[in-house]
């Protein structure tokens, strides 16, 4: 385990981090999200796609660093994950890093990342945290000895990026992991959206679906990837993600076609799912208890189960 360094201040160093930041990751989302989006491309993804990636060593590396160095000199994790949620300039240094990372990443296995589709989910991404962070003392906790031992943001960014490609991006063979998957999402998007117009009655009741329908698939498919499992907890994470896809559930750049999901995914949750495990944080508010939770789950199993079958028949 490493030892703090003499005359280091975490809370100055990510204070004057955020600092540099704040006005081009985090006061934007007070704005649209096209201009989050602007601003996403012009601080994180044009410097990718012109091959500098200053932004990244910048953002991603010195200061995450900072954190690793500080995570591993602490004798209780959890207290490192309360100290970063409570500082504003922190949290919002660290969630650039993780999409600064994710972007790159993403880039070197070919994925498009100047797509207006990529900056909408790395926008998406921020804003997620526009009310700040919260501590999670379950995933701090089992998250600690992952983080110290795999390096945790280059290895996990690059299986979740992986993750991303296999199992949420389609394919032309139509019974592959990654083609129904992402069907079984924005179809099921879009019958939710469809009763909604129709009925304002289902609508609360379909959207709450569609939800956990979403939110399932991506938990399983995350704990496919190795290292992940046995590392957090399993329904813990569902349940952040209900909250935080429940926030973005209208967004049709997300969730509206087959095409989009995997860049949704990769783009605004992986980011989420990384600070998560690397920093024991989540959105303030994304695990707040949910309602009939288990019952939910059911049918979001249910719908998803469902609606892969079909896809096989009809191939």
């Amino acid at each position: 385990m490493g030892r703090r360094r003499r005359g280091f201040n975490l809370g100055r160093t990510l204070r004057d981090a955020g600092d540099r930041i704040q006005h081009t990751v985090v006061d934007p989302i007070a704005t649209t999200t096209s201009d989050i989006a602007d601003s996403i491309d012009h601080t994180i993804i044009d410097p990718i796609g012109t091959g500098t990636t200053d932004v990244i060593g910048t953002i991603g590396g010195g200061l995450t660093d900072a954190y690793r160095d500080t995570a591993r000199a602490a004798t209780d994790s959890y207290n490192y994950a309360v100290d970063l949620a409570n500082d504003s300039g922190a949290v919002a240094a660290c969630v650039a890093a993780s999409v600064a990372r994710i972007t790159s990443e993403a880039a070197s296995q070919g994925i498009d990342v100047s797509s207006e589709a990529w900056q909408l989910g790395s926008a998406q991404a921020v804003e997620f945290y526009k009310d700040g962070a919260e501590a999670v003392e379950k995933a701090a906790r089992e998250a600690y000895a992952w983080l110290d031992a795999n390096a945790c943001y280059i290895g996990l960014n690059t299986m979740l990026t992986a993750g991303t490609v296999m199992y949420f991006t389609p394919k032309p063979d139509p019974v592959d992991p990654g083609t129904l998957n992402s069907v079984a999402i924005s179809s099921t998007w879009l019958a939710a959206k469809a009763a909604e117009k129709a009925a304002a009655t289902g609508k609360w009741a379909r959207k709450t679906t569609l939800v956990h329908t979403i939110a399932y698939l991506i938990t399983e498919a995350l704990f496919e990837i190795p290292g992940l499992d046995g590392q957090i907890d399993k329904h813990l994470v569902e349940r952040i993600l209900v909250n935080v896809i429940e926030s973005s559930i209208d967004n049709y750049y997300l969730w509206g076609t087959a095409e989009f999901v995997g860049i949704a995914i990769g783009s605004a949750i992986s980011p989420v799912v990384a600070t998560l495990v690397c920093e024991g944080i989540a959105p303030a508010g994304a695990t707040r208890a949910i309602a009939d939770f288990d019952e939910n789950h059911a049918l979001g199993e249910q719908t998803a189960n469902e609606s892969r079958a079909q896809q096989m028949r009809a191939s």
